[in-house]
C-alpha cells in the first residue's frame, strides 16, 4: 500500500474530484509525519494492517483539535483509508484462501490413493496448522485425507453415485471432489480438526460447483443428505453441530 494506490482506490470507490483525491491522499503521509505530536506511536500508515489504530487516531483529542481546524478534512481521509485497508486485506486473504485451495485441488487430482477400509479411523484430531494473513487464519489442509476419502467413497458422488461426469486421466475413475462439509475457514469455532475423514465427502463436480454457487435452497437438499450420512462420523471425531448450524455455513 502506498499513497498512490490509495488515490487510485478512491478514484475507483469513492465519488470524490480529483483535487480531493489529491488532499486526502496526501492527509495520509501528514498523519503518519505527526503521530508523534498527538502521543501516538510514530508508524507510516501505509503499512498498518490494523484498522484499529485508525480509530484510536480519530478519538485522539489532540487529532481532534488540529482536524476541527482543518474543516473535518483529515477524518474523512481517515475514514476513506480504513475502509481502503480492510478491502485490500480481504484481498490478500482471499487470495491466500484461493492460492491453498488450488495447491489442494492439484494434489488431489495428481496423487491417487491407495487406502483401504483400515486406513480410516474416526476419532478426535487436534487443529492443523494455520498461517495469519492480517490477522485472519488459512487453516493448513492435508491433501491425503482427502484422496483416502476419495478412494473410501469408491471414487463415487455421494449426493447421488449416478452422477459420473468422465473418467479421470490420473487414475482411470470416475472424477469427483472432495469438499470439507464443515468448511475449513470456521475451524477456530471448533476444538477438534475439521481437516478429518468424517468431514470430508466424495462429490461430483456439478454437485460441487451447485454447493459453493447455487441457491441456499438447492443446496438445502444436498447439505441434509451429507449431514445425516456423516453426523455419527463427525460426533466420534469431535465434531457436534446441528443441521441448522451447518446450513448457516452456506447462506452467505
Amino acid at each position: 500500500m502506498n499513497k498512490d494506490t490509495f488515490a487510485k482506490w478512491l478514484e475507483t470507490h469513492a465519488n470524490l474530484k480529483p483535487y480531493s483525491i489529491g488532499r486526502y491522499s496526501k492527509a495520509i503521509d501528514t498523519i503518519s509525519s505527526e503521530l508523534g505530536d498527538y502521543g501516538l506511536q510514530r508508524i507510516n500508515l501505509f503499512n498498518l494492517s490494523d484498522t484499529a489504530f485508525i480509530d484510536e487516531i480519530l478519538n485522539n483529542p489532540e487529532f481532534k483539535r488540529k482536524n476541527d481546524k482543518g474543516n473535518r478534512m483529515y477524518s474523512t481521509a481517515l475514514k476513506h483509508f480504513k475502509r481502503y485497508i480492510e478491502q485490500y486485506n480481504d484481498k490478500e486473504f482471499q487470495e491466500e484462501l484461493l492460492k491453498e485451495e488450488l495447491e489442494f485441488e492439484k494434489y488431489l487430482t495428481e496423487n491417487p490413493a491407495d487406502v483401504s477400509k483400515a486406513d480410516i479411523e474416526d476419532k478426535p484430531k487436534d487443529k492443523p496448522n494455520h498461517r495469519s494473513v492480517n490477522n485472519k487464519k488459512v487453516w493448513s489442509r492435508n491433501p491425503k485425507y482427502a484422496t483416502e476419502a476419495v478412494a473410501d467413497a469408491d471414487y463415487l458422488c455421494e449426493i447421488n453415485n449416478q452422477h459420473k461426469h468422465f473418467i479421470s486421466k490420473f487414475n482411470g475413475e470416475n472424477y469427483v471432489e472432495a469438499h470439507h462439509l464443515i468448511p475449513m475457514q470456521y475451524q477456530e469455532q471448533f476444538d477438534n480438526s475439521l481437516d478429518i475423514h468424517a468431514n470430508i465427502v466424495s462429490i461430483c463436480l456439478v454437485c460441487h460447483k451447485k454447493i459453493h454457487f447455487g441457491l441456499f435452497e438447492e443446496k438445502k437438499e444436498i447439505l441434509e443428505k451429507l449431514f445425516n450420512s456423516r453426523r455419527e462420523r463427525l460426533i466420534k471425531s469431535g465434531i457436534n453441530i446441528s443441521l441448522d448450524e451447518l446450513y448457516s455455513y452456506y447462506q452467505d
